[in-house]
């Protein structure tokens, strides 16, 4: 074993969150956001119909919302499907991507009935730290090179995730990355189509295959797939790490914390919600795209690689799209997520479209920060300005209570959701299981 994935290996062994309150509370939010996201997705045609054809596996590990069941691997796979088929699951920044999505499928496809709720959310803030360390390093180029790093860094924040919940033993948590490390995959270009969302879900399926594979066949896997070397890292990003750098970063605060996760009210691309406020602070102004002749967004260098399509061709395109959700915005004054399902985007919005630019013209900041500046300029030739640095959503202006109650309640209703916050009034402490009826 080479010394950074004995490091890895010993920080995961070694967490523990008793005296961590912040990031059980953090991984609770997180847990409940996950539920919204993938519950709010459990009534779309196409989550369904593959819902059907998973449940054709004989299992009986239940698939989130939906009344059919299969087997841990494809549970996993579509769990992570469905909680990020729509884009309204939380986004981190270290990763670029998203985290959530892949470690909660993992860990409900695998936990026992014993499980405690605190193993439960340990697993996940582990599988969090190691994804967002990882990401930080390799990020924005890894993001930039055109990787969806969902996908190339959730088979090992997955495993990751599953070593630490059944307690490994060193030489088994070792093979266990190598087997999720060696499975990373995903294609940034994939934005807009049902595959953006499957790379979380074959990302979940990766780690638990693995695991279940290990557990019944004994496979032999390298035990460096960290060396600096030949290591992930090195294939993935040239990269060499520092055991001892990466033993001070460990939950120092912790990913979770800082930079912290980015929670969505509406189902596009988390690289636009600061746009976004800022379109809703012009349109408070005032301000309506008919009495303007031009709307520019200004972006640091590469921010804005994640808006891949200046203009989208259809609405789930236009889940990446600016322009998309600024005309919404400037528009109508707010975001219409019925747009986002359109198999072709509103003649309005392309007649208006030569109206919007984009400028990578704002000062380089750091990976962790999210610049977005947006001017208009009306038909009088007066140019207005808005940037909102911290809209509601961002990890300095996160969700309130009733924001993430909100969430809930348009994906399961009222009822659901007040009998799913009374049970889990008391978490961290209890056993998991303790709410599965609900789920």
């Amino acid at each position: 074993m080479d010394a950074i994935t004995g490091t890895l290996v010993q920080l995961i062994r070694k967490t523990d969150l008793d005296r961590r309150p912040d990031l059980l509370q953090q991984s609770k939010i997180a847990f409940l956001d996950y539920l919204a996201s993938a519950l709010q997705a459990s009534r779309h045609p196409r989550v369904e119909k593959v819902a059907r054809w998973v449940g054709s596996f004989p299992g009986d590990t239940p698939l989130l919302g939906q009344t059919v069941t299969s087997n841990p691997i494809q549970a996993a796979f579509f769990n992570g499907f469905q909680s990020h088929y729509l884009d309204l699951d939380d986004a981190q920044s270290s990763i670029a991507g998203h985290f959530s999505t892949v470690l909660f499928s993992v860990l409900l496809a695998e936990y026992r009935p014993e499980t405690s709720v605190q193993e439960f959310l340990t697993a996940y803030t582990v599988g969090a730290e190691i994804e967002g360390l990882l990401g930080g390093y390799l990020n924005p180029k890894h993001k930039q090179q055109g990787w969806h790093s969902t996908g190339t860094l959730g088979s090992i924040g997955g495993a990751a995730a599953l070593a630490k919940l059944y307690g490994l033993e060193e030489e088994a948590m070792a093979r266990l990355l190598s087997l999720g490390a060696t499975q990373s995959a995903g294609l940034g270009l994939e934005a807009g189509s049902d595959a953006k969302p499957l790379h979380s879900g074959f990302a979940a399926r990766n780690a638990v295959f693995a695991f279940e594979l290990l557990q019944h066949t004994g496979v032999t896997a390298s035990q460096r797939p960290f060396n600096n070397q030949n290591g992930w890292q090195k294939v993935f990003g040239n990269l060499e790490l520092d055991s001892e750098k990466v033993k001070q970063q460990w939950l120092q605060p912790g990913q979770l914390l800082e930079p912290g996760l980015w929670m969505k009210l509406h189902p596009y691309c988390s690289a636009a919600i600061g746009g976004a406020a800022a379109c809703k602070e012009l349109y408070k102004q005032g301000l309506r795209l008919d009495g303007l002749q031009e709307v520019t967004f200004h972006f640091p260098p590469g921010a804005d690689t994640a808006l891949h399509y200046p203009a989208p061709a259809t609405g789930k395109e236009g889940k990446f799209s600016m322009e998309y959700v600024g005309w919404q915005v400037l528009s109508r004054g707010g975001e219409d997520d019925d747009l986002f399902e359109l198999a072709q985007v509103p003649e309005t919005f392309q007649k208006a479209l030569p109206k919007f630019h984009r400028k990578n013209d704002l000062p380089p900041v750091e990976k962790t920060v999210r610049r977005t500046v947006v001017t208009a300029t009306d038909l009088n030739g007066k140019t207005y300005r808005a940037e909102v640095p911290d809209p509601l959503g961002s990890p300095q202006h996160p969700f309130s209570e009733q924001d993430l109650k909100e969430k809930l309640v348009r994906a399961k209703g009222e009822c659901w959701t007040e009998n799913l916050l009374k049970k889990m009034e008391s978490w961290p402490e209890g056993r998991l299981d303790g709410i599965r009826d609900l789920l």
